[in-house]
């Protein structure tokens, strides 16, 4: 019976230590991947918070990641970054409102993301009727969104990250 017993706890030691190893991966993979759709390294920056509200069979949903960039200085951004204030065409997507049971609210008030950011964003276009992955000209004439959106806070060195996929 001992013998039971041992062998239960070191399995179950096993399986959380194999968990914690799967998570912390993936959450180093998704500061990655969101450093690689906006073209920066975030490999010295560090993960807040986070929401993923994807789900079901099509994958439709939301995508929010908080990041925070203490050590880094954004002199100079690639130059598919652009300077704030958002374009009209992202200006209408991000202060469009969702409603749960609750209430309805916009993506600054959904994330706490400060609506007078001093900064740039950066803007992806996944759509498959996407002309420019950069270019949101279009982005409200269709029936879908499937977009990336970084908003940088220069002096909070603050990366708000958010996809939005329908």
């Amino acid at each position: 019976m001992l013998k039971k017993k041992k062998s239960f706890i070191i399995v179950t030691i096993i399986l959380v230590v194999i968990l914690i190893l799967i998570c912390a991966i993936l959450f180093k993979d998704n500061k990655k991947r969101i450093g690689k759709n906006i073209e920066l390294d975030l490999s010295s920056c560090k993960i807040v918070s986070s929401k993923d509200t994807h789900s079901g069979f099509l994958g439709d949903g939301e995508y929010f990641v908080k990041v925070e960039c203490k050590k880094l200085e954004f002199k100079s951004l690639p130059e598919n970054w652009k300077e704030l204030p958002l374009s009209e065409e992202l200006s209408n997507i991000t202060n469009m409102e969702s409603c749960d049971d609750k209430s309805c609210k916009n993506i600054y008030d959904r994330y706490s993301i400060p609506k007078d950011i001093e900064g740039s964003y950066y803007f992806l276009d996944r759509h498959t009727e996407s002309i420019s992955i950069h270019d949101d000209s279009n982005l409200n004439n269709r029936s879908s969104y499937n977009f990336s959106l970084a908003l940088l806070d220069k002096k909070k060195k603050t990366i708000y990250y958010y996809e939005l996929d329908t």
